[in-house]
């Protein structure tokens, strides 16, 4: 079998259809920028919905859903360092290419692409219902999805690398504001309410909810997209795993901020208690409606973040079409994503629509990523097996 597989590869290689491509669009972005676009997928999924799916999925004690969700988002961010490191300037969709040959290769990574596309709508709704929570409160949620959206895509549509330089400056805002926004909600914390923290409660395996928070983690995925257009992806595990533990020390700082405010009874209630927790600054320091930050704190990230799943879903697909320029195809997903609007408008069907595709795309990665490791330790062997009766024959 595993010589069959190599026989395979080779001819493939030999006439063409499965062979390492360069990149075929000329863009060029650095491992921080990739790491910044996993940020903006933890400081948007914080206040948008992880911590309300979190937090219905236990009794008391939430860190251990919290700690356990980061264990299980390692194994694909470990999976996705290696695999960046043994392709360097290769994406995902030319590893599958590579590896299976161009037909199969579009058919397993499909599915990935698909959600990279259907993510934002649901995201955007509950965005939406964040601003009219607080502040728009007479204006459609639909209106701002909308709106949100139309933001995001024409982001997209300039390109990788203006998604990837407008994430930087927005964070050049927020990591300053996340800091002052932290230090001013401090002072009404009570750490009894944050216990018992020696008792747990595992009943969050079984729950949904669990799950669907997971996705927070997974921004490494944008990496396995546009790899072939970073320069040093051998080092690229230093990003992606660096940053998972940044992104869980952030999610365990404002999950301790709710239940020291809240206490895990009334943070339960809530779909978004972070943003509950915020407008109880109002009352707390000197100038009025402080809470008007959180637009800036959660909305920029979501947009940066939102416009990095778009335009790597056209990438995706525009290197399938042998397309000269993907900016078509984020046109398309423009028009689809507004007839399309409609599956999302009430919020109960975007959080539930969230919570069991984020769970999809994980697994899917995680099996992709497995897959692809096979595979390509596979070739290696084989290559060597030809080499070693090559030698003999020559000594």
């Amino acid at each position: 079998m595993l010589f069959s597989i190599g026989e395979k590869i080779q001819e493939g290689e030999k006439h063409g259809w499965l062979r390492r491509g360069s990149p075929m669009y000329k863009e060029e972005i650095s491992m921080i920028q990739i790491g910044l676009l996993m940020a903006s997928f933890f400081v948007s999924g914080a206040g948008l919905y992880y911590h309300g799916y979190l937090l219905q999925t236990v009794n008391y004690n939430p860190f251990a859903p919290l700690f356990s969700g980061a264990v299980i988002a390692l194994i694909p961010t470990v999976l996705a360092s290696l695999i960046c490191a043994k392709f360097p300037r290769d994406n995902i969709i030319g590893i599958a290419r590579q590896l299976l040959g161009r037909p199969v290769g579009i058919l397993i990574t499909a599915p990935l692409v698909f959600i990279h596309f259907a993510l934002p709508l649901p995201i955007f709704r509950i965005a939406a219902e964040l601003i009219t929570d607080v502040h728009l409160t007479n204006t459609p949620p639909i209106v701002l999805m909308l709106i949100l959206l139309t933001i995001s895509s024409w982001i997209a549509l300039m390109g990788t690398e203006v998604v990837t330089r407008t994430n930087d400056e927005h964070l050049v805002i927020i990591f300053p504001l996340t800091a002052i926004m932290f230090f001013l909600s401090t002072s009404d914390i009570d750490p009894n309410l944050a216990r018992p923290l020696t008792q747990f409660d595992f009943s969050y395996w079984m729950r949904p909810e669990f799950y669907g928070s997971l996705s927070v983690f997974f921004g490494f995925g944008l990496a396995l997209f546009l790899n072939d257009a970073i320069s040093h992806s051998q080092k690229l595990y230093r990003i992606l795993i660096g940053l998972t533990f940044l992104g869980l020390l952030y999610l365990l700082v404002t999950l301790y901020l709710i239940i020291g405010t809240l206490g895990m009874e009334m943070a339960s209630s809530f779909d978004q208690p972070l943003k509950v927790k915020m407008t109880t600054l109002r009352e707390m320091v000197f100038f009025q409606r402080v809470d008007i930050l959180l637009i800036l704190l959660w909305m920029f990230p979501t947009i940066t973040a939102m416009s990095g799943l778009i335009v790597t879903g056209a990438r995706a697909v525009g290197q399938w079409l042998h397309l000269e320029n993907y900016r078509t195809v984020v046109l398309a997903y423009f028009i689809t994503a507004l007839a399309l609007r409609s599956s999302v408008e009430p919020f109960q069907n975007a959080r539930n629509f969230l919570m069991y595709l984020s769970p999809l795309w994980g697994g899917l990665m995680t099996l992709l990523l497995l897959l692809f490791l096979i595979l390509s330790v596979m070739k290696k062997r084989y290559a060597l097996s030809q080499k070693e009766p090559r030698r003999r024959n020559n000594g």
